[in-house]
């Protein structure tokens, strides 16, 4: 991956047509506080891995919690720093508002698959970025070791994959 590449403030609509047009020449686009950061769009082996994560995800029934676990893959969201970050999983309390382009929501949980030579985008970059904006579970399956990195409220735990996981928001996820 090469540098970040700096742009004056952009607005949603201004980034949105850019990342589309990235798309099409085959790269994925994501705006960090260091500028606009890049990687190949998701191999097949990685999708897959997307899909498994995405299934995978059940309603905890403890604690009376009633959230809908609502899920979605490889969703642009604008956070209110202006970062903009592209999940392979977000994990919402519920469906987020009927938005073109950018959600604006914060999501409960992410889920974030390396793919080779993007690790440092997802593994510190990446989470720091949602850490700071509200998300309260990060996992990071790192594909070189096949280990689990989730930063939760109770800290950082690392596990080999697959394990599942309890989130915050009452929601399991198996990475």
């Amino acid at each position: 991956m090469d540098a970040p590449i700096h742009l004056p403030p952009i607005s949603d609509e201004q980034l949105w047509n850019l990342l589309c047009r990235a798309e099409e020449i085959g790269l994925r686009l994501e705006l960090a506080d260091s500028g606009i950061v890049w990687e190949t769009l998701p191999g097949l082996r990685h999708q897959e891995l997307m899909t498994a994560v995405f299934q995978s995800v059940e309603g905890l029934k403890s604690g009376g919690r009633d959230c809908e676990c609502y899920r979605a893959i490889d969703l642009a969201i604008r956070f209110k720093d202006g970062t903009a970050k592209r999940p392979d999983v977000a994990i919402f309390w519920k469906r987020p508002a009927d938005e073109e382009g950018f959600v604006h929501a914060v999501p409960e949980a992410v889920v974030e698959i390396t793919s080779p030579g993007y690790e440092h985008k997802d593994l510190e970059s990446g989470r720091l970025i949602y850490l700071a904006n509200g998300v309260k579970d990060v996992l990071v399956l790192d594909r070189r070791t096949q280990q689990v990195h989730h930063w939760g409220p109770q800290g950082h735990v690392t596990l080999p994959s697959p394990s599942r996981f309890a989130l915050a928001c009452g929601c399991s996820v198996k990475v």
